[in-house]
């Protein structure tokens, strides 16, 4: 016997039938033509090889098979129904948190806001919550599952196992110096035009990728950047550039709160993008749905 060609329907129709024990009021229920009724249990009856309907004039009866059965399958309706609806549900996200998380110093002004006002307008009952996190601490969040989906520079998770990301938009680097700085009263400046200058950066174990990334950059320009000092975090880095203990390579969407102490120059070939992140195993109904709709606005 072939299971595969007894459809749900079939089952459908068979549980009206049982139920009424009569195939007009069966069905009336099931807003359908009697004749199409009576061929869809003559169908399964074919198929499952007995009788399960005693057929008399005016009613019909369970064969003892079809007794058998109806005992068997009543509850089954009920129970597509309840996993179809707890589904959906899920689908929609209905009741879910989700934990959104970005790096400590990234201005998410032009992007985010926009985004988080779309997606609740969307889905209403999804609770949302923020979190501020240093490069590390954002990648081992991310990784362990803690938080849902992260908005970081795409070379913090290059080939990280387990990891989708989509690119949000495009920054370029710049070259930060402390507005006290000599060169900072120039128009134009190049990495050729610093590269006998003292150099901050975050420190390699805590963005290994970022450090890697101004090494390169600067030996792109012919130099090896001269590094002072190391610094744990982005404020502390931000310190130091101000205080003129060096200068340092970032991307353009760093968040600055004394924008007259520092002066920025773009770095025209040196593009990074900021991206959207998650963990492909990420089981939270919620993330599918946050995704999704930022994927169907371009920025």
């Amino acid at each position: 016997m072939n299971f595969a060609k007894i459809t749900l329907l079939q089952i459908e129709y068979f549980l009206a039938v049982a139920k009424y024990l009569n195939f007009t009021e069966a069905a009336k229920s099931l807003y359908i033509s009697q004749p199409s009724l009576s061929k869809q249990i003559a169908l399964l009856e074919q198929e499952i090889g007995t009788p399960l309907f005693l057929r008399g004039k005016r009613n019909v009866h369970l064969t003892p098979a079809g007794e058998v059965l109806f005992k068997e399958l009543r509850g089954i309706k009920e129970g597509i129904e309840n996993a179809i609806d707890k589904c959906r549900q899920a689908g929609l996200g209905e009741n879910c948190t989700m934990t959104i998380a970005c790096l400590d110093a990234m201005d998410t002004a032009m992007f985010l806001p926009e985004i988080i006002k779309r997606f609740r307008k969307q889905y209403p009952n999804i609770t949302l919550f923020f979190e501020r996190h240093t490069f590390k601490t954002l990648r081992e969040k991310l990784i362990n599952g803690s938080i849902d989906v992260v908005f970081t520079l795409s070379f913090e998770i290059d080939d990280a196992l387990g990891i989708l990301y989509e690119e949000i938009c495009k920054v370029n680097s710049s070259i930060v110096m402390s507005s006290q700085h000599p060169l900072a009263n120039r128009e134009y400046l190049t990495l050729e035009d610093v590269r006998g200058e003292n150099f901050v950066l975050i420190t390699r174990d805590e963005s290994p990728r970022g450090f890697d990334s101004v090494i390169n950059v600067c030996r792109k320009h012919g130099f090896t950047p001269h590094i002072v000092k190391q610094l744990p975090n982005v404020e502390s880095l931000l310190l130091s550039v101000e205080l003129g203990i060096g200068i340092t390579l970032f991307d353009s969407s760093i968040r600055v709160h004394n924008k007259n102490e520092l002066k920025f120059f773009k770095i025209e070939d040196d593009i990074i993008s900021i991206v959207m992140a998650w963990r492909k195993e990420n089981l939270n109904p919620a993330v599918p749905l946050f995704v999704n709709s930022v994927l169907n606005k371009t920025f």
